[in-house]
């Protein structure tokens, strides 16, 4: 049976990340396979995954969650390149939104190349309003985020006072608390659904498909688009999402929009952050092989996972 040890690690934002978490500091942990696959196991326990300890127990027990499931692809495909000596990016990584932090400025982030921008909604009405017209009369294509925070009687009436603005809205993720009917509301009256988690089950034939490669290797059937995301995790995990993205846009160039890779800006840097590097909207590979981070990695203190 191979080896597992594991790191844990915390990383900080200068604020909350979402609707659903008001934490600051975030917990982890780096996986590595034998002697050499690394992945990242990052809960969410505010979005539904146990936490990290419960993870790593499981882990432990040879159980699985499809977080475990993804940290253990991920793994296995990095001890491979690793082992062959070749790097994971192959072919140039798509395209990014921006993921907009409180003070960012719309003429700044358009002159760095970017021409759509993801807004996390959810937490004061009045203000996102502002923030919403802010970005649509810069001239970005929007990508809402809510976390599933309004109820659907809320959603409707705030649909229905963006007017024209709905023109620019490209997807709303997870808009409000998921089910059949709520959905299928907002699908008739034409807003433009998108669903980032249980994926598999939520998607409905006109949705668009949030790909996280942390927890789910699925794609929507026949020629429905997607896009690749990270899961705002470890720069190891980011970097899986781009490998993945890369990856798939080879495979599916029609069906793949604008990923969301570009999430290291959301936490204080580090060394591994660091080494992430971008060329306005894309990012770039990482040097060494597997993932990358070949130094760093071997620096870390490992703990065997018994």
């Amino acid at each position: 049976m191979t080896s597992i040890h594991y790191h844990r690690y915390e990383m900080k934002s200068a604020s909350a990340l979402n609707s659903a978490s008001r934490k600051q500091v975030h917990e982890g942990a780096l996986i590595r396979l034998g002697e050499g696959g690394f992945g990242c196991l990052h809960p969410w326990p505010e979005l539904g995954d146990d936490p990290l300890e419960t993870q790593l127990q499981i882990l432990a027990e040879g159980g699985s969650s499809p977080l475990i499931e993804g940290t253990l692809r991920c793994a296995k495909a990095d001890a491979a390149a690793r082992a062959e000596g070749r790097s994971l990016f192959e072919g140039e990584v798509p395209e990014s939104h921006w993921l907009a932090l409180p003070g960012d400025e719309p003429a700044e982030v358009r002159e760095s190349g970017f021409d759509t921008v993801k807004l996390k909604l959810g937490r004061d009405f009045v203000h996102e309003s502002a923030l919403v017209e802010k970005w649509h009369d810069a001239g970005f294509r929007l990508r809402l985020d809510y976390n599933e925070s309004l109820s659907l009687s809320t959603f409707l009436e705030y649909w229905e006072t963006l007017g024209l603005i709905q023109k620019r809205v490209q997807l709303i993720e997870d808009p409000v608390i998921w089910d059949t009917e709520n959905w299928r509301v907002l699908r008739e009256i034409g807003v433009p659904v998108a669903t980032d988690r249980e994926v598999e089950k939520r998607f409905h034939s006109g949705d668009i498909a949030v790909i996280k490669p942390a927890v789910s290797d699925w794609l929507p059937p026949g020629e429905e688009p997607f896009l690749v995301t990270s899961y705002m995790d470890h720069a190891i995990g980011q970097a899986w999402a781009a490998v993945e993205a890369a990856r798939l846009a080879k495979e599916y160039p029609t069906r793949l929009i604008g990923c969301g890779l570009l999430t290291h800006r959301c936490f204080e840097s580090d060394p591994f952050f660091e080494q992430l590097k971008t060329d306005g909207p894309r990012i770039l590979p990482v040097a060494g092989t597997g993932l990358g981070f070949d130094e760093l990695l071997e620096g870390l203190a490992w703990k065997s996972l018994s």
